[in-house]
């Protein structure tokens, strides 16, 4: 019986990191999309702002790489990774 609990509670915790993690990525989703829109926005309107631009750019590659490559896997342990 004690272990039809812990199985339970151990689904249970899966499904609340699943919600949490298709929470943050949808949020990131949508952050992407609104500095892609302002990142087209300044670069038609002001071209010779650069600097904003790339800084614009450099976030949203850390973001990408940080959230959708799950590039910190790499360096995690077995029991962190999961």
């Amino acid at each position: 019986m004690a272990e039809k609990e812990d199985t339970a509670q151990i689904e249970d915790e899966l499904e609340a990191k699943k919600r949490d993690a298709y929470r943050v990525g949808l949020g990131v989703f949508f952050l992407l999309v609104v500095f892609s829109i302002g990142e087209y926005w300044l670069g038609t309107i002001a071209s010779a702002w650069w600097a904003p631009i790339l800084a614009i750019a450099t976030l949203k590659a850390v973001l990408v790489v940080r959230d959708y490559m799950h590039i910190g896997r790499l360096f995690a342990n077995e029991e962190e990774a999961h």
